[in-house]
């Protein structure tokens, strides 16, 4: 008989994890987000290559892209790692990234800056 006080091992505890420290639930989610990311690059690299207009006008909305593609780079690096709120976080900061360079484009296209 054990003890009152004694804790009882589970068959299904694994010694070498830490109970307390999170799982990470999204780790396989890395190829999806590499996909968001790579498609950007690309379409940013794109718009670059075929910008029309003076250096100003282009300069400012290349920057203004270059600072969206940065904060969806760093979502896309730490989303796969992150759990619970944090990720809820980062994956709402990539969105708003997104969102933000669709917006970049609508506007460049607009003012015939982007074909």
């Amino acid at each position: 008989m054990s003890e009152p006080n004694s804790v009882p091992e589970s068959s299904t505890s694994n010694p070498m994890r830490n109970p307390s420290y999170p799982q990470r639930v999204h780790i396989r989610e890395r190829a999806q987000w590499q996909a968001v990311l790579k498609t950007w690059d690309d379409r940013i690299a794109e718009a670059i290559a075929s910008a029309k207009g003076s250096a100003e006008a282009n300069g400012k909305l290349i920057a203004q892209m270059a600072g969206a593609r940065d904060q969806i780079g760093e979502a896309v690096k730490r989303l796969p790692m992150e759990v619970s709120e944090m990720y809820e976080e980062d994956k709402h900061r990539l969105e708003n990234a997104v969102e933000s360079l669709e917006r970049l484009f609508a506007r460049g296209k607009q003012e015939g800056i982007l074909a």
